[in-house]
């Protein structure tokens, strides 16, 4: 069928041409402004990734940047130094030394080898310390007692590990009635380390790296030898239970009973 021809022919070619301009024109002023995967330095596929060549990377140290403020990533809002006679006892440091903090009482912790050092983190006061070991600790925890076992004013466990032993300690808060009292009490009134260990176990050549625990009271330790241990308490000894004893969640009961020597056969290839 022929093309249709006449008067309007001529002037529909030209408004095809005039749109043809206009497009290549837009694509044209299009290419002068920067890609967004440009300007997000995104990579060519399967080109690798990095970042840190740009002074943009450092947008708070790079030259030329003077409008944006010069704000540190971490300042100091408030020192509060060690007690001086904390400060006295690294004189007589021998084998090792640990620090942390307890938020959960507003207390932060020194170990000088087998002394363990308590304080109120917030002005220094209120120094407590427990040299009742003869091994040097390794670990620390805290823990949140398990309701019913002991008295009102013992509202957290600190549980100590040496190569040796595991103990136990009651923390006793002097502020705190009975039945009256937060968690947070601590904070504001003394706080003191009983001096008798509540509980005490050996390791049994374990050596313990961490020391956790939930909020219900179960106590967990991780062991050096790759091994997840509870230590589990009650106030009295059972006909078949300890006050404390040392669980390992980590293997069964069966592989107390086989020698190592025969597990390493039996796995050992399937052979037997």
């Amino acid at each position: 069928m022929p093309a249709a021809t006449g008067p309007a022919a001529p002037a529909a070619q030209e408004a095809l041409e005039i749109a043809g301009r206009i497009i290549d024109r837009q694509i044209q002023d299009d290419r002068c402004y920067p890609d967004l995967s440009e300007l997000l330095a995104v990579p060519a596929p399967g080109s690798p990734t990095v970042s840190g060549m740009s002074d943009m990377d450092y947008p708070l140290q790079g030259p030329g940047l003077l409008s944006i403020p010069n704000l540190p990533e971490i300042s100091s809002v408030r020192r509060v130094p060690l007690p001086p006679e904390l400060v006295e006892q690294f004189g007589h440091m021998q084998c090792n030394c640990m620090m942390g903090v307890f938020p959960e009482i507003s207390r932060a912790w020194l170990t000088i080898d087998s002394d363990i050092f308590m304080w109120n983190y917030e002005d220094g006061g209120d120094l407590a310390y427990f040299d009742g070991l003869s091994e040097t600790i390794i670990a620390v925890g805290l823990v949140k007692p398990k309701a019913g076992i002991f008295q009102p004013h013992v509202r957290h466990l600190l549980v100590l590990a040496t190569p040796v032993d595991i103990v136990i300690l009651g923390l006793h808060c002097s502020n705190i009635q009975s039945g009256t009292g937060s968690l947070n009490d601590s904070m504001s009134g003394g706080m003191q380390l009983l001096p008798d260990p509540l509980y005490s176990l050996p390791t049994d050549n374990t050596y313990i790296l961490a020391i956790t625990s939930t909020d219900n009271g179960r106590i967990f330790l991780a062991g050096k030898d790759g091994c997840l241990y509870e230590v589990a308490y009650q106030a009295e000894a059972g006909w078949f239970s300890q006050r404390c004893r040392k669980i390992n969640h980590s293997k069964s009961a069966l592989s107390f009973l086989i020698p190592s020597l025969l597990q390493f056969t039996f796995s050992e290839d399937g052979k037997y």
